[in-house]
Order: C-alpha cells, then sequence, then structure tokens
C-alpha cells in the first residue's frame, strides 16, 4: 500500500510551487504594465497638450496647429522620458501615439510572453 502513494507528495508540492510563481509574477509583471500604461498615458496628454499649444492664425481667422513645431516640442518632450511616439495633427486637434513592449521577467518563466501597450491621447484646442 504504501508504494502507491510514492511520490505524490512532491507533485503538490511542484504544483503549489508552480502557483506562488505564478502568482507572484502575476502581482510583479502586472504591477510594471499598469505602472507603465499610467506612464505612457500621462507623457502622451502632455506631449499632445504641447502640441496643442503650437496654435497660430488666430489672428486671421484660421486657428491651427503649426505642424513642424508642434512635432518638434512633441518628440523632444518624449525623447526627454526616453519614449518614442507617432504624431497626427489635424486642424486644431494634436494625437499622440505611443507603443511600448513590456518584458515579462516572471511571467515570462512559465512561458507568458511580452506585452505590447498601446497609448492614443489627443488634445483639442476648442474657442471659448
Amino acid at each position: 500500500m504504501k508504494h502507491k502513494s510514492r511520490g505524490s507528495l512532491s507533485a503538490v508540492v511542484i504544483c503549489i510551487a508552480f502557483a506562488c510563481m505564478s502568482l507572484a509574477g502575476l502581482a510583479f509583471d502586472g504591477g510594471r504594465v499598469v505602472s507603465s500604461y499610467m506612464t505612457m498615458s500621462d507623457a502622451a496628454q502632455n506631449a499632445a497638450r504641447l502640441g496643442g499649444q503650437q496654435l497660430v492664425g488666430i489672428r486671421e481667422g484660421d486657428p491651427h496647429i503649426d505642424k513642424d513645431s508642434a512635432v518638434t516640442v512633441m518628440h523632444t518632450y518624449l525623447a526627454a522620458r526616453v519614449l518614442t511616439g507617432n504624431f497626427d495633427i489635424q486642424g486644431t486637434r494634436a494625437t499622440v501615439e505611443i507603443s511600448q513592449k513590456i518584458p515579462m521577467r516572471i511571467l515570462g518563466i512559465i512561458g507568458i510572453g511580452d506585452r505590447t501597450i498601446r497609448v492614443k491621447r489627443t488634445s483639442d484646442v476648442v474657442d471659448g
């Protein structure tokens, strides 16, 4: 009878260790993903606001964002935060899109790969 249950404790210990490592990975890597998302969201919104401040043509009755200066300012802002993005200027609207790959440090051990986070923020200049 003793031989039938031989090694069953090892299987239980392995399952518990795997579950604990998965839980630790979710907490650690999940926290990094959320933190990165928030940082990227703030940076994208601030870059879009800076782009929106490059408004020209107000006195002529044709307000619009100067594309060259807006892209320069937005690029400089993101570069100072070690981020890169895509910029779209349409009239009085400045849009910034940032994407970044986040490596899974603990979850990568159990086969979960990198996650790509994408953030898109827009600033629209309104009259008022």
